[in-house]
């Protein structure tokens, strides 16, 4: 038999069947077939939005460490969180007593397909080790365990046999090549060459989670690191040099941060969002006035003492309130015929976050620390100053920094669904009796800013002692209901923000924001963008020659 001189890599044909080749030496007529796995890694890396990764207490001398937010089932979330108060939220939730929590539950039946095909029959405990390496237990086992285990499955399809590598014609990539993931311009099906070019190569799929309480420019320190670390593992065996990151919600930012603030972009072949919000969330402000809103609240918070025990000293959380690119107007006070309208000089921070003793104002100083009972407060002017640095240090700045900047190789889907409105603005109205409202009887106030709160049940009503023709006289405010189309949480003018500045960003309907990645369509658009971000390897992963692998 000849001597083999180069191998050529399987080719998947539009059936779904692969063709193998080698080349001879001449002259003789024999052939020599050698099946080769792919050796190129390009791990895939998720990036989970805020609460869906792990929390445990950091260890002290005194104290062991102990899970804190451990997200593995709804019931585990009720029974921890269902019945604690806002001095409970505080102490526990707090960014510099927690750290990351590794070792959640990992979805039944997973099993990491790529880079075992050298031990064809690993263990649990084989498996288990290998997919807490990847960062599996790190996030929402609750939010995210499907997901994962569903990417890994459907990037990772090829079957490693003693015959050779084979691919199922019925793998949703072929199934790609005849199907629109979207019917909005800038979506096309796959092509025959793009679904060969990934099956040349391996994507393992991992999780990276962060302490979601702190600033996520923090976070995207750990992001490097972490992306480092993978990168070194696979490239002492295999070819890796990059990764494509798939993110949820406030993951996106945490994302852009690493690669545009940190300068990692080259790292990064590209990048998938999945309702992330671009620039801030109005629902944010909302949630710390009111609670939030559902069944969510009794894991959350459900009224505006328990929420802000949290979120006042939490930069992550801070860091979802709309930015300036968010615009002027979205925080109304509506009195009849009279409107004001912030922020109006595209300042948020000093106009809306950091004004005090106003009833409209982000923050209700008194809530910031539950821990201080006594009546005098004595820490209330130290806690208001710690939460303004806050915001002057840490939510700021980030803004500006990822400001409109993104990975040049982004796609991205956001929800447009009347079905899952959310807060795009957040408008206080006075409550006018049904009589007043008809007849248009009803005085107006003299100043809608202005006013003492007489009653504040943190729930969105709020009965204040205000002015009318310099009369005092109570009146009431409500929050109204959510008013723009979006995900529940995300508005679409922030979850379309990134369009024109990106290759694709989609809108669908049906999309709640935590189950972002738990539908089918939003699966498929990321398997299509992920193939699609696959085209754009460089050396020395791609291949130099049509065909053509190492030797």
């Amino acid at each position: 038999m000849a001597t083999i001189k180069r191998i050529i890599p399987p080719r998947i044909l539009k059936s779904g069947v692969v063709e193998y080749h080698s080349v001879t030496s001449p002259p003789d007529d024999s052939i020599a077939m050698c099946h080769k796995v792919p050796d190129r890694i390009i791990p895939v890396i998720f990036v989970p939005g805020v609460m869906g990764s792990n929390l445990q207490s950091i260890a002290t001398r005194t104290s062991k460490s102990e899970p804190v937010w451990v997200v593995n089932s709804t019931q585990r979330v009720l029974a921890d969180w269902g019945l604690r108060d806002a001095k409970k939220r505080k102490s526990l939730l707090d960014p510099n007593k927690t750290e990351l929590y590794r070792t959640g539950d990992l979805p039944s039946g997973a099993a990491p397909r790529s880079v075992f095909h050298t031990h064809p029959t690993p263990t649990q405990k084989e498996i288990d080790d290998e997919l807490l390496r990847r960062g599996w237990g790190e996030v929402s086992h609750l939010s995210y365990g499907p997901w994962l285990k569903w990417l890994e499955e459907s990037l990772n399809d090829a079957d490693y046999t003693k015959t050779g590598l084979e691919y199922a014609s019925s793998g949703l990539r072929p199934r790609l090549m005849k199907e629109l993931v979207a019917h909005v311009p800038g979506i096309e099906p796959l092509t025959f060459d793009e679904v060969g070019l990934s099956y040349r190569y391996q994507f393992p799929v991992h999780a990276v989670g962060y302490n979601w309480l702190q600033s996520n420019a923090d976070s995207a320190k750990r992001l490097q690191a972490k992306i480092d670390e993978f990168i070194r593992y696979y490239d002492k065996t295999y070819t890796c040099k990059n990764v494509i990151l798939v993110t949820h919600s406030m993951g996106g930012l945490v994302a852009r941060h690493y690669s545009e603030v940190l300068n990692q972009r080259d790292k990064v072949l590209g990048v998938v969002h999945g309702v992330m919000p671009t620039t801030g969330a109005a629902t944010a402000y909302k949630r710390v006035k009111s609670g939030v809103e559902g069944s969510a609240g009794i894991v959350v918070g459900d009224d505006a003492a328990e929420v802000t025990a949290v979120f006042a000293q939490a930069p992550g959380p801070l860091q979802l309130l709309p930015s300036a690119e968010y615009g002027n107007g979205w925080l109304k006070i509506r009195d009849g015929e009279q409107r004001i309208s912030l922020p109006q000089g595209n300042d948020p921070y000093d106009e809306i976050y950091t004004v005090r003793g106003k009833w409209w104002g982000l923050i209700d100083d008194k809530l910031i620390n539950p821990l201080d009972e006594q009546k005098t407060k004595p820490t209330l002017d130290k806690d208001w100053d710690a939460f303004g640095k806050l915001i002057d240090e840490k939510v700021k700045p980030f803004h500006q920094d990822i400001a409109n900047r993104f990975h040049p190789i982004t796609y991205a889907f956001y929800g447009d669904d009347k079905a899952h409105s959310a807060w795009g603005d957040v408008t206080w109205e006075r409550k006018l009796s049904h009589a007043a409202r008809m007849l248009g009887t009803a005085a107006p106030i003299d100043d809608v800013k202005s006013g003492r709160v007489l009653q504040d049940h943190g729930q969105g009503e709020q009965l204040l002692l205000q002015q009318s023709g310099g009369t005092a006289m109570p009146t009431g405010f409500k929050l109204t209901e959510a008013n723009e189309n979006g995900d529940g949480t995300v508005p679409v003018r922030s979850g379309r923000a990134l369009q024109g500045k990106v290759r694709v960003c989609v809108g669908y309907q049906g999309v709640d924001h935590e189950g972002a990645y738990k539908h089918e369509a939003q699966r498929l658009f990321t398997l299509w963008s992920i193939v699609k971000i696959a085209q754009h390897v460089k050396p020395p992963l791609r291949y130099e020659i049509d065909g053509e692998c190492p030797r």
